[in-house]
């Protein structure tokens, strides 16, 4: 029992020892305002400078983007074109604000300079 008090009390000794202090509380921030939602902005000329890639060619265009193209153009009232090539050679034909409108919507329909699809194709129609 003698042996068994002196390793007792340096056990209790150690055990004090490994104690940690209480942390201090945790004190919340105020909430911060929400950040301003990204609006694109309306006019056409800064939406052209943020934008860049309106203003190239067909061939200059990402894959991603000339999918973004050729979707807008299906779903156009009428459709101006319907598939990969008329999707070129209608996009080169447009101006820059048809390009604009196209892509992010606006008043009015847009529509190409010249006619791509079938019609286009075939011979003039005569007088």
């Amino acid at each position: 029992m003698l042996r068994v008090l002196p390793l007792l009390l340096v056990l209790a000794v150690a055990a004090g020892g490994c104690q940690r202090e209480k942390s201090p509380l945790v004190v919340a921030m105020e909430p911060r305002p929400n950040p301003p939602v990204f609006k694109p902005p309306d006019n056409p000329r800064e939406r052209l400078r943020q934008n860049r890639w309106l203003a190239q060619f067909w061939e200059e265009l990402t894959p991603s983007q000339r999918r973004r193209v050729e979707a807008r153009m299906r779903r156009s009232q009428p459709p101006i074109a319907s598939n990969q090539e008329g999707a070129g050679l209608a996009w080169d034909a447009l101006g820059l604000a048809e390009r604009d409108r196209l892509v992010f919507g606006g008043a009015g329909s847009v529509r190409p300079a010249t006619t791509v699809g079938a019609e286009a194709a075939g011979p003039p129609p005569s007088p």
